[in-house]
């Protein structure tokens, strides 16, 4: 069972693995530390994604930064080298899609919290406590626990805003900065874990909306 909390919570006493204030199961342990020296770009899918990680990518060589893609965009990035999602029962259809738009032979790492029916999810973040309740923001805490230097949100700022296929944002939902009982915890979540865990809070920037403002810029 996945756990979705508010703060982090107490030290689980049968974690396999722990880093920088969280602990957790599944088989991630060689990935614990191994983004150290890098810059993570995650890669949410907000619109104008694109157009932030192109100015990412013009000034960032790829052989110093990691691209995580998150849920959907991932069909459509120009690299991608892990993917995310909590909506692990989806990763398989979104990697045909990607694989059909003839992207060649790619070195992509999948991330979830739990097996999908294929079996193609290569690392299970199993009991991660706590787990973040949106899969950008999930990305964005494996990107810390892999040692990421930097983490730099891009399509992810955190408020209403259309996502790259739309034109205009959700009337339901708006991702942390939205009036329903679901941006509350959203919110109370992530700044609650900002707080508990300060050096996870230095590493991240943004490049867009209110998560810009909170982390501080992309290109600052």
């Amino acid at each position: 069972m996945t756990t979705y909390s508010t703060i982090g919570m107490a030290e689980r006493s049968d974690a396999n693995w722990r880093w920088g204030g969280y602990c957790g199961l599944g088989n991630v342990g060689p990935l614990i530390g191994a983004l150290r020296t890098k810059t993570a770009i995650i890669c949410g899918n907000a619109k104008g994604v694109f157009e932030e990680l192109q100015a990412l990518r013009d000034i960032y060589d790829y052989g110093d930064i990691s691209v995580f893609a998150v849920n959907d965009v991932g069909m459509y990035l120009p690299r991608v080298d892990h993917w995310v999602s909590l909506h692990w029962a989806n990763i398989y259809a979104w990697r045909e899609v990607r694989w059909l738009l003839n992207r060649g032979v790619e070195d992509i790492r999948y991330h979830s919290v739990k097996q999908d029916d294929e079996k193609i999810i290569d690392y299970l973040w199993e009991e991660l406590t706590p787990v973040f309740a949106l899969s950008g923001y999930f990305a964005m805490q494996i990107a810390y626990i892999m040692g990421a230097d930097k983490i730099i949100l891009c399509g992810c700022p955190g408020e209403p805003a259309p996502r790259f296929f739309e034109a205009q944002p959700r009337s339901d939902f708006g991702y942390g900065m939205g009036l329903g009982s679901a941006d509350t915890g959203i919110f109370s979540q992530l700044v609650g874990e900002m707080t508990r865990v300060p050096d996870f809070k230095s590493k991240v920037r943004s490049m867009s909306g209110w998560t810009k403002s909170y982390f501080g810029g992309g290109l600052d």
